[in-house]
């Protein structure tokens, strides 16, 4: 077991989620990570020596991106399915999959505890960008441009003695919609390239995107390609987000819906900047670069799933 201890949820949720898994599993190591560069390096150590059947992420989609990677890099994503304990602030991938943020209530609990401890076990497609796997999703401009303001806002805030939550994500989109984003670009979608002006593009895996937005209609992360969406301008980033948001809201409540006009799919996914341009991971910064490359790694990895029977 992964657990972030910065994470979002409450430590008094944290440590009574925690110890009713201990209840239903024999946990054979646990790591805490420390939020620098040596949690990889410890976890991958952590899962070479106990060879678990699942390594759960107790955190956001951070955390699951970290337990993911150290699953590859060890290789152990063949023989270790992921589980995942969404205590973070948007877990986008876990809802993605059928699971709820624990904060929101006992019946969330028990969804995510039942899929690791006896729910399913389904191999789904992972992305990967200039060598780094993610679950979830990967942009670049615009909306690595806001993770890196709300982090700002987030470490001033904390400073404060203050929270932080999903409306400071909010706060920071509406406060970056007045800058400039992206820059031109080569965007190359399975061989075929055209040349624009990206003021963002979000790659998914997973149909949930950055809180309560959807993309996409049917998707059940394993069909080998990653759903792309290139925007132009800051008019077009509301237009698509707006109809994003209403997406969700009809998937949730059990209508037909029709995937973004904009959304193409590709397996590889290649842009060219003529400057460097931020990007970011699972909700993870990475260094800004003026070329990115993205894959699709086809039924790379487990997850432990809600039983649809159940």
């Amino acid at each position: 077991m992964v657990v972030n201890p910065r994470s979002s949820a409450s430590e008094r949720l944290r440590g009574q989620v925690l110890a009713r898994l201990r209840e239903h599993a024999c946990v054979v190591g646990e790591l805490a990570t420390s939020g620098d560069a040596s949690d990889g390096e410890r976890l991958a150590r952590l899962v070479s020596s106990c060879g678990p059947d699942v390594l759960v992420a107790a955190g956001g989609d951070g955390t699951a991106s970290l337990a993911l990677r150290a699953l590859l890099e060890t290789g152990y994503a063949d023989r270790t399915a992921l589980g995942l304990l969404p205590l973070g602030t948007g877990n986008n991938a876990a809802r993605s999959f059928g699971l709820h943020a624990l904060r929101d209530g006992e019946g969330a609990v028990a969804l995510a505890i039942g899929a690791i401890t006896g729910g399913v076990r389904r191999e789904v497609d992972l992305g990967c960008i200039d060598g780094r796997p993610f679950l979830g999703s990967v942009a670049i401009g615009m909306d690595a441009d806001v993770l890196a303001l709300r982090n700002r806002l987030h470490k001033r805030l904390a400073g404060l003695g203050l929270g932080a939550g999903y409306a400071l994500y909010l706060g920071a989109s509406l406060g970056s919609l007045l800058s400039r984003h992206g820059a031109p670009a080569r965007l190359t979608l399975d061989g075929v390239t055209e040349r624009l002006h990206l003021f963002g593009l979000c790659v998914v895996n997973a149909p949930v995107y950055a809180g309560p937005i959807r993309f996409d209609a049917a998707n059940d992360c394993a069909d080998g390609q990653l759903d792309v969406l290139a925007l132009h301008s800051g008019r077009e980033y509301v237009a698509e987000y707006a109809s994003g948001w209403l997406r969700y809201l009809r998937t949730r409540s059990g209508r037909v819906v029709e995937p973004s006009a904009r959304l193409r799919r590709a397996r590889e996914i290649r842009v060219d900047f003529e400057q460097p341009v931020a990007a970011q991971a699972d909700g993870e910064p990475l260094s800004a670069a003026a070329s990115y490359r993205i894959a699709v790694l086809p039924g790379a990895v487990r997850l432990c799933l809600p039983d649809p029977q159940q």
